[in-house]
Order: C-alpha cells, then sequence, then structure tokens
C-alpha cells in the first residue's frame, strides 16, 4: 500500500499553525452613561482586559481606590482599558462627579483565578427566591447592625461587594459601637462616601476566616496575626485571656456565615490609620500628672508608656 507523502507534512504544518495561534485574549467591557457604571459590578478572570466607555456628555473618570488605575477625564465616546492580571478585588469610582451628586458613581471589578468558570447570575426561575444568602443579606438582617447597615447602604459600593465578591470575612461593628461616635462625626462620615467606602473596607478581609482559623493564625505566630483589608491596609488579630481581638476590638458574636464569607460582630468601630476620621472614644483614665512623672495611659487593659 501506498503512502501519500503530502499528508503527514500537511498534518506537521497543520500542527505548527494551531501550535503557533495565540491565544485569544479576554475581554470585557463597561458602559458609562447617566451618571452611572454598567454594570457596577463586573466579574472577571486574570488576564482580562476590561474597557470602559463615556456616552454620557459629561466628563467622568474611572479611577482606582487603590491607585492601581486611573483614566483621567474622560469625554464622550472616549474609551480607557486595563488588563487585570492579578486576582482581588477592584473597587473604582469618578473623581469628578463626587462632590455634585448624593452618592457618587461607584464600580468594582473582581477578578477570579484563570481558568475559574463563573457562574451565571440569571439561573433562578421567575418567581423564585434566590437560594444562596449573601455577608450582605446577613449583615441586613442581624438587629445588631442596623447602624452597619444604613451605613453600607449610603456608601453603595461595599454592598455591591459583599452582594457578589467573596469569599470575604467581615468585623461588623454592633449599634452600640456606633453609638461611641459624637455626631458630627458621623454626619461627616455620611455625607462623605468615599471616606465611608474605606472605613467600611477596614473591616472586610479577603477569605473567609471562622474564629478557630483566627485563633489558629494567632497561636502560630505567637499570639498576633496580621490580615490584609480591602481599603488597603491591615488588621492585627490577637488573643487576650481567651478572647480575639480585632486591632482594639472585641469579636463578641463570631461565624454568622453567609454562602460567600462569615461575619464577626466587634464592640469598636476600626478606624483606618491616616483616615482622618475621628476615634470613638478610648476608656482612657484621664489624671493631672505631678511634674517630671513619666505617665502611663491606659487602653483597654494595655498599658502603653
Amino acid at each position: 500500500m501506498r503512502r501519500n507523502p503530502v499528508l503527514p507534512g500537511l498534518v506537521i504544518v497543520l500542527t505548527i499553525g494551531f501550535i503557533a495561534l495565540p491565544a485569544l485574549a479576554a475581554t470585557a467591557t463597561v458602559d458609562i452613561w447617566g451618571g452611572a457604571y454598567h454594570p457596577a459590578s463586573l466579574t472577571v478572570e486574570e488576564n482580562t482586559t476590561v474597557t470602559w466607555t463615556n456616552y454620557d456628555t459629561v466628563s467622568h473618570t474611572v479611577t482606582s481606590a487603590g491607585g492601581f488605575f486611573d483614566s483621567g477625564p474622560m469625554e464622550q465616546n472616549e474609551t480607557f482599558e486595563y488588563t487585570f492580571t492579578e486576582t482581588g478585588t477592584y473597587p473604582y469610582g469618578c473623581t469628578l462627579n463626587a462632590s455634585k451628586q448624593r452618592v457618587p458613581m461607584q464600580g468594582v471589578v473582581i477578578v477570579v483565578p484563570e481558568g475559574t468558570v463563573i457562574a451565571p447570575t440569571d439561573n433562578v426561575s421567575s418567581g423564585e427566591e434566590p437560594t444562596n444568602v449573601t455577608v450582605a443579606d446577613v449583615i441586613a438582617r442581624d438587629e445588631n447592625l442596623t447602624a452597619f447597615t444604613e451605613a453600607v447602604e449610603v456608601a453603595g459600593l461595599v454592598q455591591t461587594v459583599l452582594a457578589v465578591g467573596g469569599p470575604y470575612t467581615v468585623f461588623a461593628p454592633n449599634d452600640a459601637a456606633f453609638e461611641a461616635f459624637d455626631n458630627e462625626t458621623l454626619a461627616a462620615l455620611i455625607n462623605d462616601t468615599e471616606m465611608l467606602d474605606t472605613l467600611l473596607m477596614y473591616h472586610v478581609v479577603e477569605g473567609d476566616y471562622t474564629a478557630e482559623d483566627l485563633a489558629a493564625a494567632v497561636n502560630i505566630t505567637g499570639n498576633e496575626t496580621v490580615l490584609s483589608t480591602l481599603s488597603g491596609d491591615t488588621l492585627s488579630i490577637s488573643m487576650e485571656n481567651g478572647t480575639l481581638l480585632v486591632e482594639n476590638a472585641t469579636i463578641v458574636t463570631s461565624d454568622i456565615m453567609a454562602d460567600n464569607g462569615v461575619v464577626h460582630i466587634i464592640d469598636r468601630v476600626l478606624v483606618p490609620p491616616g483616615s482622618g476620621i475621628g476615634e470613638a472614644p478610648e476608656n482612657v483614665t484621664t489624671e493631672t500628672a505631678p511634674e517630671n512623672v513619666t505617665t502611663e495611659v491606659i487602653l483597654d487593659e494595655r498599658v502603653i508608656p
């Protein structure tokens, strides 16, 4: 039987051709119109290029809250693109209209590992209630977190992140914690959603850490461990007399589970360092100290010389 000498060569050429073909780059789009991003929340895989197009007659920006990207002013029909190469949560907004409307333009890109299958969001039949319970749902349903829930709803961005991203660990201050703030500070936060978002994201950590996980991490590292927050800052987790502390706050209720994370209720509002947000009063003993005597301030039973 005679072999056709052309066929093996053709197979080799086709094989080389297929190998040489570059993989198609993943892309996604966000439209800007009506003073909002559409969609406001976008989940993509690593190495995806997202393109924003401004269809409004006024200028807008696409400015990352973490400093990863900034489009600068975009006029009508102008575009901006950014390639997301690492997993994470990337909140962003418009810096041009933040002071002109009650709720500034806000969006978020959630980047998951490459090759991850992103489940569709429309898999619920008409008339049926979704079966999943998100971190945002857990917070909204807890009667001890009404102030925190209101802050999340006003900020908007954090609510979007907690509803569609994850998994997250949220250290949610209870109502008593917010009462420690004076009315002036609370009013300033409610009227400055950018600052409020920063404050709230300081309470959110990527990953789901139960109380057991936190205690184990603390013990391994010598009674203190550090977690990175969505605000870009870190939180110190420690143990004192068998009680877990988050910075200077105590976890009073732990392990409220959601499908996309876990919530721990704490007794203080955590304030990001250098944020300029007035801190809640500490339990500080204030006495007039004699001259030439070193004073000691007691903060939550820890002595700081």
